[in-house]
């Protein structure tokens, strides 16, 4: 009987510890009892880094600045920001969670005063805010790391941000990736690494734009000419900027220049039947009013007349300006195909044959030839004279052995029927084992093709290729094909493009665009002359001015009486300030008489040279 009450003692000994006790095992089985397999710790899905998780962010990791990606920065900021919405709702909890355990307020007594109820109601709040404040400081803390981090993200995100300069002839809208973000001239400093398409609008203007890939912290700059829209077809129509491109061959940019004749053709044509068409389009004279005089009337119908004749001559000035635009493209076309042929090709031909003749001792030199005859596209015969020292030559013994030949032409074939060689030599190098030499000499002409047909004028411009009588024009490029600058020797920048024309008597615009360099430097010397000279004149006529003053000043001095009174000095004061005034005045007119001089005889020498 006595095992019965321990056996009940340690039942309940044992209940107890189990409402009590946080530890519980539950093994988990199927339906037939069977045990089921727990997945192990690597094989269980990652969870979103942030408070779910079962650790923390790397602040650390994640605010360092380790990388050039814009990307990469974008999702850890992400990421933090999700850190720090999730912490910022366990606060909010946690304050809840405070509130709630916090015993009601008891409604004021009826016997207590409002000063103790008061009291008793700012104790209470002052208790509720310590205990939240304990509650909930590990998270503040939390949130407080995750905001710091978050701004070296961002940081470190904002020096990856591109800037981005335009600047146009005119303003125009700005639109980036189809949004519009200014009016240009204007410099963006936050631009999104990546694709970007950049777009330029403007009423009555061919619209432009461009697609690129900017890198971080790219700073790139643009400088754009937006055209105005052509009166004429778009069939055909010809873009400048593409056309003028170095970006092809000689024959690219033959065909190319025929487009561009094609074109001229097509517009002076098209001019004609606009202006044939234009008294149709042009809006009638308005009949006369009844409160209208005749002489008002005769005035409005001058005025309707006036701008007729005026819209005409727009559209023939939009039809020459465009035009000079077409021939300028030609002549940079053609100065693109000067550039292609000039371009040198580099070559080894490894059976050229070495000749060496006579051996000048004095000199060190040997007269020497080369000739690669027998080579299909590159023949070529060379002779001249190569500096060799003594002592080599005399080892050599005239064997040619070690010694390596490079030439190099004009991008210019010949081409006949059949074929293209390599004709326009331009240069002969040769080495012997690595060590270059001093080669003088000259290619000699092939006899086999001289008699071919075309051989004659091919030679004339390789020579001219040759020896720089055909070069590249540096000047001319987009600003000289659109009428933007004058290039020497091409024409200069076109007065249509400048201003439209004007029906008023007198006008001038534009005339100053074909002064040149001489007319624009005698303005400015004759003009600074007439200046300095009119000063020159100005200043003789104070010192002249200042001298009657001195002398009126000695005759008061000599006609008063006490002019030997030492106490009484003003009269020789008087008379020694207008002395040096009209001397300083002197002086000046010498000065400003010279510099006219100077300017004038550099004006004149404009006549001469």
């Amino acid at each position: 009987m006595k095992k019965v009450p321990l056996f009940l003692a340690l039942s309940l000994l044992s209940f107890v510890f189990a409402q009590e006790g946080p530890i519980r095992i539950k093994i988990p089985l199927d339906s037939t009892g069977m045990l089921i397999a727990t997945p192990s710790r690597s094989e269980m899905p990652a969870q979103k880094l942030g408070l779910s998780s079962n650790r923390q962010l790397n602040l650390a990791e994640l605010s360092a600045k380790d990388t050039a990606s814009f990307e990469t920065y974008s999702r850890r900021l992400a990421l933090v920001q999700d850190s720090i919405n999730a912490t910022q709702k366990e606060i909010d909890n946690s304050k809840k969670r405070t509130a709630s355990q916090m015993p009601p307020l008891e409604p004021k007594g009826e016997y207590e005063k409002q000063s103790e109820f008061d009291e008793r109601k700012a104790k209470r709040e002052r208790e509720l805010g310590e205990r939240m404040m304990r509650d909930y400081k590990p998270f503040a803390e939390r949130l407080s790391e995750l905001e710091k981090a978050k701004k070296k993200i961002e940081d470190n995100r904002s020096s990856l941000y591109c800037t981005l300069e335009i600047k146009t002839n005119l303003p125009a809208s700005i639109l980036l990736n189809n949004e519009e973000i200014g009016t240009s001239p204007s410099k963006f400093d936050r631009v999104l690494p990546g694709n970007t398409v950049i777009k330029l609008q403007k009423d009555n203007y061919e619209p432009w734009d461009t697609t690129l890939t900017l890198q971080p912290a790219q700073k790139l700059k643009l400088s754009v000419t937006l055209e105005e829209k052509s009166i004429f077809s778009k069939e055909n129509e010809i873009n400048f900027s593409k056309i003028i491109a170095r970006d092809t061959t000689v024959q690219g940019y033959r065909a190319r220049m025929e487009r561009v004749k094609a074109r001229i053709k097509q517009v002076d044509g098209e001019i004609k039947i606009i202006l044939e068409n234009f008294p149709k389009t042009y809006p009638p004279l308005e009949p006369k009013r009844p409160e209208e005089t005749a002489q008002d009337f005769e005035r409005r119908q001058i005025v309707w007349h006036d701008e007729e004749i005026r819209q005409a001559g727009v559209l023939k000035f939009k039809h020459e300006a465009y035009t000079n635009q077409l021939v300028r493209s030609l002549n940079t076309l053609e100065n693109n195909i000067i550039a292609t042929e000039s371009q040198l090709i580099a070559e080894t031909p490894p059976n050229a044959q070495i000749t060496l003749g006579a051996y000048d001792v004095e000199r060190e030199i040997f007269e020497f030839g080369v000739q690669d005859t027998a080579k299909v596209k590159s023949p070529f015969i060379f002779t001249g004279r190569v500096g060799i020292p003594r002592d080599t030559a005399k080892a050599m013994n005239r064997s040619t052995d070690g010694f390596l030949v490079g030439v190099s032409y004009l991008n210019y074939p010949f081409v006949s029927k059949d074929s293209s060689f390599n004709l326009a030599m331009k240069n002969l190098a040769l080495s012997r084992k690595a060590v270059s030499l001093k080669v003088e000499g000259d290619f000699k002409p092939l006899s086999r093709f001289e008699i071919m047909e075309g051989y004659g004028k091919w030679r004339a411009h390789a020579d001219s290729l040759l020896n720089g009588a055909l070069k590249t024009n540096s000047c001319l490029d987009l600003d000289y094909v659109i009428g933007k600058k004058r290039c020497e020797g091409f024409g200069g920048a076109d007065v249509a493009a400048v201003a439209e024309p004007s029906t008023q008597s007198g006008s001038s615009s534009g005339l100053g665009l074909s002064l040149g360099w001489r007319g624009w430097t005698r303005i400015f010397t004759f003009s600074a002359a007439a200046v300095l000279g009119t000063v020159a004149v100005m200043k003789h006529l104070d010192s002249v001015k200042y001298a009657d003053k001195a002398n009126e000043e000695t005759k008061k001095m000599q006609s008063d009486p006490n002019r030997y009174n030492p106490s009484f000095p003003v009269w020789e004061e008087n008379q020694k300030r207008y002395q040096n005034r009209s001397n300083e005045s002197n002086n000046e007119k010498v000065s400003f008489s010279i510099g006219a001089g100077i300017f004038a005889i550099a004006g004149g020498l404009t006549f001469v040279f």
